[in-house]
């Protein structure tokens, strides 16, 4: 049966985001700062080097004002989980949250509780989705990153409680990434209390693990991108480059962590893999099901960064009405419904997407 869209009024509602997060990308020409994923929401507020003056800029004050009046300025309701599951199932999911619990506290501009940086895209795999070659770690990118990351530390390394790398490359595969987490002390962010860790896996192995010590008690959430089900898609279609047994064999490793409170699983939804998607929870809970901490897996549409081109995207687009297999795809994205708590519920394996606006 259709779900019926409810009427929401996102003049009850805020997003806690952009009081107390940050986000930092990079393009061929100039790196931008966001206060949220730029997919999610697209403003920039970066107006300079200096992150404090980023993060009181009258573009990041304008996006704080939009929230607390109902305009949810710059957010996307397609790309946005929480804002597509509140406006599609009246569910309200985080970092959404209702007006009656603003804390004025939150209005304080000290600087972000929390960042992500999705800035240095060195990476040992290319994915479709994503980019067309390997993007290696270079001279210009090596220190363009180093300058960003001591800007953190000077600007924001007291008010920082999480630290969110990366979404841009993998953080094992960057060198200045991966010395840089080996070398985070309480001194430069003594307030520092969670790392997250996004990585497609491959190589987060007991040799690399072993060399980031300081970071051990202070990961809580370890984030892999994987986007199939099964060695074929992962290994010819998803993930080129990657190899599928070293991904479970390293999965098994992870699983082993004692710190985390959850282990996320994220897959982008597609035309190559979108019939493994209940493969995928099966999977996922079939490897953490046991675990203590909570499995989140994450469902996201697939969206058209740089590299993939108009008639490439048009063939990956499934959620597109018009693509030939939607139909095919509804099928599968029921499938997943059942599993669906839209967001973090009480169970141990959560499952959540932006595509309810589908069903």
């Amino acid at each position: 049966m259709k779900q019926v869209k409810p009427n929401i009024d996102l003049n009850d509602y805020f997003c806690l985001q952009p009081f107390t997060y940050s986000e930092f990308h990079r393009n061929a020409y100039s790196d931008t700062q966001y206060l949220c994923c730029p997919d999610w929401n697209d403003v920039n507020i970066k107006v300079s080097d200096n992150l404090q003056e980023n993060w009181n800029s009258e573009a990041a004050n304008s996006v704080r004002k939009g929230h607390l009046t109902g305009n949810f300025k710059g957010c996307n309701p397609e790309s946005c989980p929480a804002l597509n599951t509140l406006l599609n199932t009246g569910k309200q999911m985080t970092p959404i949250m209702h007006k009656k619990d603003f804390d004025p506290k939150l209005l304080n501009t000290k600087g972000p509780k929390r960042i992500k940086i999705c800035s240095d895209n060195a990476c040992n795999l290319k994915c479709p989705t994503c980019r067309e070659e390997i993007l290696p770690n270079t001279v210009e990118k090596t220190n363009r990153t180093k300058a960003l990351l001591d800007s953190i530390e000077r600007d924001y390394g007291v008010s920082l409680e999480s630290v969110y790398t990366s979404g841009g490359g993998d953080p094992f595969y960057s060198n200045p990434m991966r010395e840089w987490l080996q070398g985070m002390n309480k001194n430069t962010f003594p307030l520092l209390n969670e790392v997250i860790l996004h990585t497609n896996g491959i190589l987060f192995t007991p040799k690399v693990w072993e060399k980031m010590t300081r970071i051990h008690p202070h990961v809580k959430v370890v984030e892999i991108s994987i986007d199939a089900a099964c060695k074929d898609t992962y290994e010819n279609k998803t993930r080129l480059g990657g190899k599928w047994d070293t991904l479970i064999k390293n999965l098994h490793y992870i699983k082993k962590l004692t710190t985390l409170d959850a282990l996320m699983l994220d897959f982008v939804v597609q035309k190559d893999n979108y019939k493994e998607m209940e493969d995928f929870v099966k999977m996922g809970e079939e490897i953490f099901g046991d675990c203590s901490y909570q499995l989140q897996i994450n469902f996201q549409r697939v969206w058209q960064w740089p590299s993939i081109s108009d008639e490439r995207f048009k063939k990956m687009c499934i959620w597109d009405t018009d693509h030939p297999e939607h139909q095919q795809f509804l099928v599968e994205l029921k499938k997943i419904e059942r599993y669906s708590q839209y967001g973090y519920g009480e169970g141990k394996t959560v499952v959540y997407h932006n595509l309810n606006d589908l069903l």
